[in-house]
């Protein structure tokens, strides 16, 4: 379970900084100056505007559904260890009670 939380984390980071680059590289409509230092419609072609667009769609999306996933994944990790913490207490506890009422005793 940790390589898999490490990997979508480092998958995360990425998807994070490609999201903010794309953002950063759009120009509002009213044709200012984009990022680049220009519009982007002019300096790609028309048609370019549509492509990163729908990749910022497709990137934003990406990061809400490894944002979820993280925060289960990370969850459940939690509760599975406070679960075998509780129980290796409880086998423990359990363990030395036995030994010292004298009822396992032969």
């Amino acid at each position: 379970m940790g390589i898999l939380t490490t990997i979508l984390t480092v998958v995360f980071v990425i998807v994070c900084v490609l999201a903010i680059l794309l953002i950063l590289l759009q120009s509002d409509k009213s044709s200012g100056m984009g990022i680049i230092g220009g519009s982007s419609q002019s300096t790609f072609g028309s048609s370019t505007a549509d492509v990163v667009t729908k990749i910022t769609g497709f990137l934003v999306a990406l990061f809400l559904v490894i944002a979820l996933t993280l925060g289960g994944l990370y969850t459940y990790s939690k509760s599975a260890s406070r679960k075998a913490l509780e129980e290796s207490s409880v086998s423990s506890s359990e363990s030395s009670t036995a030994g010292t009422d004298g009822s396992e005793r032969e």
